[in-house]
């Protein structure tokens, strides 16, 4: 990430495309497992908090009803019924305020593509669903739903990893001053309007410095200007990546080093409760927030974690 002599082309046409997030129109993918309710718990506490409209959607996969005409008929109603049992079961032990906020839905179909057809005939603004189940037959709601969610639709997506029942008071966002990394800060902003932030941008040391001190060459000078040479530039950048009526709650961070130890260091430092991820780096400049970083961060988040393309 130590090539930053165009970052600062394209923060313009960014600012003048700056895309805005309502937040009022939210879906939660509850596959009825354990964890269930903590996702419940968090989009139930955020569509108060955004005075917003929750769906809960539950998807039978269409795998499991594949018999003979009649059986299958018997099996889909079993199931529907039961589905819909449970979610109204988990909708009544949440507070009056709350429950006043939602509808429920149970549908059929293939996980990934059900979900984006929903989120779409609902126009929702983000997606919310809970951490990957490690039994295959179950992964419905990470891996590759999440993933194929992430592909195809234009929504930001909440995996929630049991934060607890607090609102968001911290997060952690990453950029690498890509288009996308702008559309997951915009979203964080949106989604935790009370929160303080760290936006972090993260260079890796030049992979020349072996090689630089078999040619006598001082490797912690040439690292001292190169790292006042990027702050220079990434706090520039900054200024115009971040609009002025936002400034009073982000601070900036600037650390060297390999980029997902360097974003969870901050994260655990920060004790954020959201990390916010791009799922597109930019081209050409960084590799920071490519979708199998954002991925990596998915399959074992260290708090809840909101991606946006």
């Amino acid at each position: 990430m130590q090539k930053t002599g165009k970052l600062r082309q394209g923060a313009g046409e960014r600012l003048c495309n700056k895309k805005v997030y309502k937040m009022k129109i939210l879906l939660a993918a509850v596959d009825l497992q354990k964890g269930s309710e903590q996702v419940i718990e968090r989009a139930a506490m955020l569509a108060v908090e955004l005075k917003a409209r929750l769906h809960l959607v539950h998807v039978i996969d269409e795998a499991m009803v594949l018999y003979e005409p009649m059986v299958e008929i018997s099996v889909r109603r079993r199931l529907q019924q039961g589905a819909v049992q449970a979610l109204e079961q988990l909708v009544s032990s949440l507070p009056s305020e709350q429950r006043a906020h939602i509808e429920p839905h149970v549908i059929l179909g293939k996980p990934s593509q059900a979900l984006a057809h929903k989120a779409i005939e609902i126009g929702a603004d983000l997606i919310i669903a809970g951490p990957q189940h490690q039994e295959p037959v179950q992964e419905l709601f990470l891996g590759t739903t999440v993933e194929r969610l992430l592909r195809h639709c234009t929504m930001p997506v909440l995996v929630v990893n049991g934060s607890g029942p607090q609102p968001y008071r911290q997060l952690v966002a990453a950029t690498d001053f890509s288009r996308s990394s702008h559309h997951a800060l915009r979203a964080g902003l949106a989604l935790a309007p009370q929160a303080r932030v760290s936006l972090v941008h993260v260079f890796e040391p030049p992979v020349l410095l072996g090689f630089l001190r078999q040619e006598n060459v001082h490797p912690d000078s040439m690292m001292a200007h190169q790292r006042t040479r990027i702050e220079q530039e990434v706090r520039e950048e900054m200024s115009h990546f971040i609009a002025e009526d936002e400034h009073h709650r982000i601070d900036t961070r600037i650390v060297s080093g390999e980029v997902k130890k360097a974003i969870t260091a901050v994260v655990e430092e920060s004790q954020a409760q959201l990390l916010v991820l791009g799922y597109h780096g930019r081209q050409g400049i960084s590799r920071l927030l490519v979708g199998n970083l954002a991925m990596s961060f998915l399959s074992a988040p260290p708090c809840d974690v909101l991606v946006a393309r």
